[in-house]
């Protein structure tokens, strides 16, 4: 089966040459690469054609966004299958084969993924292990290094959390016609749209191998957007909502996802100071969701908008170091020391001295989203 490597870029010069050097590296050969240089102003173009006919340059006049840049290569590629390969990640050199053998072994299935090791300021190895509801998935079935899982088991996922990264992911061309191309009206998070439109009629196979390494860096989409990529998945998943009246499950697991969705577009308006606006979020969530964590934090932020004039320090903590070095890693919460126990981390901040727990910022997987004790340790100013 010939494979389409899709690479989308925008003034990525200082980091496309690893990714395309990893998909030119790969064990099966039988593929092509295609580099999507979405209006790039920088030194990008010079390096790509320096890897010669090896590598297919496609160039948009303009700045379009990565949605755009995906389905522009989705349409010009010509394999069976397509692979999708971020400009700031790589491919462990057996990818493409182990996803290939995949597809020849279960010929139901549509899209194929794996787990992917996530690096930044830190390693985390499992991206996987630090998803909630997939993980519950993989432990209601014997241990195995493969998974096949329906469309349905997927679909109820994928309302709660997306444990599927483009850059770990390989989809059969075909399906692009029953579900559709990347949604080019929203900068973040279609993604996850699409794959949830997938999941309402492919089968899904998952590698239990990390084969990716997914690099963080400060000009990813998903930190550029972080505002539009939340608007526009709680726009998806309020839309699937509604279609869900008559399937309890499904309409628990979307409430779930919502109400993160909410949490986290709370989180990213407290961030900058606009408490208004997280107030808001957290009341609509509530009426949306009926979700106590979301009332709990619109009391907590009130509380904290009331002493917003003391000076203290809020203390955060958690046992499962990796999900704190997650939500570090994508600048979510700052600071670190580890005792031998938990890691904690501070930062001066305006808050109130407020006791009790809440969810942290639901940008990262489930068991990234960390309980955090604020703590007043101030005085008045």
């Amino acid at each position: 089966m010939k494979v389409s490597v899709l690479i989308p870029t925008y003034n990525r010069s200082y980091i496309i040459g690893d990714a395309i050097e990893s998909a030119l590296n790969q064990s099966y050969r039988n593929s092509e690469i295609l580099v999507i240089d979405d209006g790039s102003s920088d030194e990008t173009r010079r390096i790509v054609e320096a890897f010669g006919q090896k590598v297919c340059y496609l160039q948009h006049g303009r700045n379009r966004g990565c949605s755009a840049a995906y389905n522009t290569g989705i349409s010009a590629a010509t394999g069976e299958l397509v692979a999708f390969l971020d400009s700031d990640d790589v491919w462990q050199s057996d990818y493409l084969q182990r996803q290939v053998t995949f597809f020849s072994r279960h010929p139901e299935a549509d899209v194929v993924f794996s787990d992917a090791e996530i690096r930044g300021l830190t390693t985390i190895p499992s991206l996987i292990k630090l998803m909630n509801a997939f993980r519950k998935l993989l432990a209601a079935r014997a241990k195995a290094d493969e998974y096949v899982f329906s469309s349905r088991e997927m679909y109820l996922c994928l309302l709660e959390e997306v444990p599927v990264k483009p850059s770990a992911c390989v989809v059969r061309k075909e399906l692009f016609q029953r579900a559709g191309l990347f949604d080019e009206t929203w900068p973040s998070g279609t993604d996850w749209d699409l794959f949830l439109r997938f999941s309402r009629s492919a089968c899904f196979g998952y590698i239990n191998r990390p084969l990716v390494v997914q690099r963080r860096t400060r000009d990813a989409t998903h930190q550029k957007f972080r505002e539009q990529d939340k608007l526009f998945l709680l726009n998806v998943l309020n839309l699937e909502k509604n279609k869900l009246h008559n399937d309890p499950e499904a309409l628990s697991a979307v409430n779930r996802g919502i109400t993160l969705h909410y949490n986290s577009l709370a989180w990213t308006y407290l961030e900058k100071d606009e408490w208004a606006k997280a107030l808001s979020v957290y009341w609509r969530g509530f009426r949306q969701t009926l979700h106590p964590i979301l009332l709990r934090k619109l009391g907590s932020s009130l509380v904290r908008m009331a002493f917003r004039g003391v000076t203290g320090a809020y203390v955060w903590e958690s046992r499962d170091t990796s999900a704190a070095e997650y939500l570090m890693k994508t600048g979510e919460l700052p600071g670190s020391r580890v005792n031998g126990g938990p890691l904690v981390g501070e930062s001066e901040a305006n808050v109130a001295g407020a006791s009790g727990e809440a969810m942290g910022n639901s940008d990262a997987p489930a068991a990234a989203r960390i309980t955090y004790r604020s703590r007043w340790r101030g005085h008045r100013g």
